[in-house]
């Protein structure tokens, strides 16, 4: 279909970003917005009510984004409306492509290139090169059956998005499998199935919003913006699936199916290995010699299986009527299993498998645990100096760096300062990681695994088990401690953690490792420490909520592994302190802590006690600042003079109402 549009100039529709939004979404609908830092990828959720009539909307929300754009961050929106969150989206308002033709994988004789640590190498196209690709594209898309609604051209691409009828019926769980087929589709029709972007397909996808700066090279800004709007006719999902060949019942079917949990692999091992298992006598080995020895242990006997080196047999992994596997012993002493069969688990493209690779199948785990596995059944104990030298090296330097950090105060204000009182804790649980060093099976990227109770710790100084949780939540976030997800903990740490805390009758244990103390991680350290005070950080406010507000979603969720029940209770008092603080803003030009701690505030026909306010406050205020672009900060006489009043409490106050110089006065 004939798109009418100047391929090769492309000049950007007269829309503004409001009324973009109201093409996907309705009047006064709440819309959900991500803010990402094109470089740090830091997120900021933010959302409003579609509406310019009260200025603490949409109008506000505009003002944020422009202090943002200002600090690098892109400005993306949620496409289909109901919040962030997949499972809270309750309505789809359009299915839609990336074309991306900036960088692809690099090509060496039609295989992907990799680099020594397995990653992909991309090539960046020039300027010129894109321009042709989006050319190109164009004119392809000129012919696909179903002309789109919208097109946004980014700096190295396009959104093309085809809205959906909301009169007609539209299911939830179809939306990702369509992607992918939509997708799939045109990916087929490019010289790089790369240039259409495969990971656009959850339900709650953020693209970018048009009027606002691509800023991943701030030197060369790209302004997103709309070439082509026709709303005229909208399609249902049927529409989509049929314009690319596939059937909707089809991928309904599909999507179910998927979520069926798939069954782990089995092999036909004799489980005669279990039973009257070989008891090993304890060997003690170098680390580096451990996985040599591992591969060199006689597979057949591992296995239980009747064979003989060298000699075809039935193989294992997968009914064979012919025998079709064979072990081989190589010159250096290694055990490999083949099987000449390309559908077997063990084919490998010809090459075989080891005891560690056939761990790795029958246990469906990675490397690192198949090692440890096999390290168990060998009875194999690991002698490691040299890296436990290097880590205790690293926890007495980061006991001396942090020692000496309140002497480097004009390096790092913000991190002494919000330490202040954290910092003996700190350095007791470095005392611990220290003392608790084992081998490099016991690591996690090359750092030393360890555990320990927050009760122990609790007690040990003589603070609550809350306050601790709190303080540990704290280095966290600040990035001098790392929180180690328990499924990626070593099985055998694990266990031994269970057993001390019981014998103990210590609830609570969990796994951390320390990074190495540079100058760049307390660099790193002070930048969040600044972020957290600026909005009025306290250790009493310390929430996953608060870091939500300061660093964004997925941030809180790094630190916050247990996934933190948010009650309707809170949600209602927050809200309530919220709609209270707007309307303080309103009716005086400011807000102080006391007006809410003093005020009878009263949430579904019940009073909130001062303790719970002073609580919710804390959590609900990052949110309602980045929201309402406030800022926090203490009276003086030039912020007396120019709100007429007199006072020398601290204020949260709109951050339009001060002029930049006294801003920056206020907040170094």
């Amino acid at each position: 279909m004939e798109l009418n549009i100047d391929i090769n100039n492309r000049p950007a529709l007269n829309i503004s970003d409001f009324d973009f939004l109201l093409v996907f979404k309705k009047p006064n609908e709440k819309v959900y917005f991500r803010l990402i830092q094109e470089k740090k990828h830091i997120a900021k959720n933010f959302d409003c009510k579609l509406t310019v009539d009260d200025e603490l909307e949409y109008p506000l929300i505009q003002k944020v984004f422009e202090k943002y754009q200002k600090q690098g961050y892109g400005i993306y929106f949620v496409v289909n409306s109901g919040g962030h969150e997949k499972k809270s989206i309750k309505r789809i308002n359009a299915h839609f492509i990336d074309m991306d033709f900036g960088k692809v994988p690099k090509l060496i004789n039609g295989e992907v290139f990799k680099d020594p640590d397995g990653k992909t190498v991309y090539e960046y196209r020039s300027k010129t090169e894109i321009e042709k690709y989006k050319i190109t594209f164009l004119k392809k898309l000129e012919t696909f059956i179903l002309s789109p609604n919208v097109i946004v051209e980014t700096k190295n691409g396009f959104h093309v998005y085809w809205l959906l009828d909301l009169d007609k019926p539209q299911n939830l769980d179809v939306f990702t499998p369509l992607q992918e087929k939509l997708i799939c589709y045109f990916s087929a029709c490019e010289e790089r199935k790369e240039h259409a972007d495969i990971s656009v397909k959850d339900i709650n996808r953020v693209l970018r919003l048009i009027n606002y700066k691509h800023l991943k090279n701030p030197d060369e800004p790209f302004y997103i913006k709309c070439i082509y709007l026709n709303t005229n006719k909208k399609y249902t999902q049927e529409d989509i699936a049929n314009a690319i060949g596939c059937n909707i019942s089809e991928l309904f079917n599909d999507n179910k199916s998927n979520k069926i949990k798939p069954i782990s692999v089995k092999t036909e091992v004799n489980n005669s290995q279990n039973i009257n298992r070989k008891v090993y006598s304890s060997t003690t080995l170098p680390y580096e010699e451990v996985i040599q020895f591992l591969k060199q242990q006689d597979l057949i006997n591992y296995l239980g299986i009747d064979a003989k080196p060298g000699k075809n047999f039935r193989c294992i992994f997968h009914n064979d009527n012919n025998p079709s596997a064979v072990i081989i012993k190589n010159n250096d002493g290694i055990y490999k299993y083949f099987c000449n069969s390309p559908a077997c688990t063990c084919y490998n493209g010809g090459k075989g498998v080891d005891i560690i690779n056939i761990v790795k199948i029958t246990e469906n785990s990675d490397t690192s645990h198949a090692i440890k596995k096999l390290m168990e059944y060998f009875n194999i104990k690991v002698e490691d100096s040299t890296w436990i030298n290097v880590q205790n090296k690293k926890f007495e330097r980061n006991i001396t760096h942090l020692c000496q950090l309140s002497e480097r105060k004009g390096d790092f204000p913000y991190l002494n300062r919000i330490l202040r009182f954290g910092l003996p804790i700190l350095l007791d649980i470095l005392k611990i990681g220290k003392k608790n060093i084992v081998n490099r099976f016991f690591c996690l990227n090359g750092d030393s695994v360890f555990f320990f109770s927050n009760r122990y710790l609790a007690g040990e100084k003589n603070k609550s088990v809350t306050n601790i949780n709190k303080y540990i939540n704290l280095f966290c976030a600040l990035g001098l401690l790392n929180k180690i997800p328990y499924k990626h903990v070593n099985k055998n740490l694990r266990a031994t953690a269970v057993q001390i805390s019981k014998a103990n009758a210590q609830n609570g244990i969990s796994f951390y490792t320390v990074p190495y103390y540079s100058d760049e991680v307390f660099k790193t350290a002070d930048e969040r420490a600044f972020v957290m005070l600026q909005y009025n950080f306290s250790i009493t406010g310390m929430s996953k909520k608060f870091l939500e507000n300061c660093f964004g979603e997925n941030f809180a969720n790094q630190i916050y592994l247990v996934n933190v029940i948010d009650s309707e209770k809170s949600r209602n008092i927050r809200e309530a302190i919220e709609l209270f603080i707007l309307h303080q803003i309103k009716t005086y030009g400011y807000f102080t802590k006391d007006m809410i701690l003093n005020n009878k505030l009263k949430v579904d026909n019940n009073y909130i006690r001062r303790g719970v306010k002073e609580y919710e406050y804390r959590k609900a205020l990052p949110d309602i600042m980045q929201k309402y672009d406030l800022i926090y900060l203490k009276a003086n006489k030039n912020i007396n003079k120019k709100l007429g009043i007199n006072t020398k409490k601290y204020l949260l106050i709109q951050r339009s109402l001060l002029d930049d110089n006294l801003l920056k006065k206020k907040t170094k």
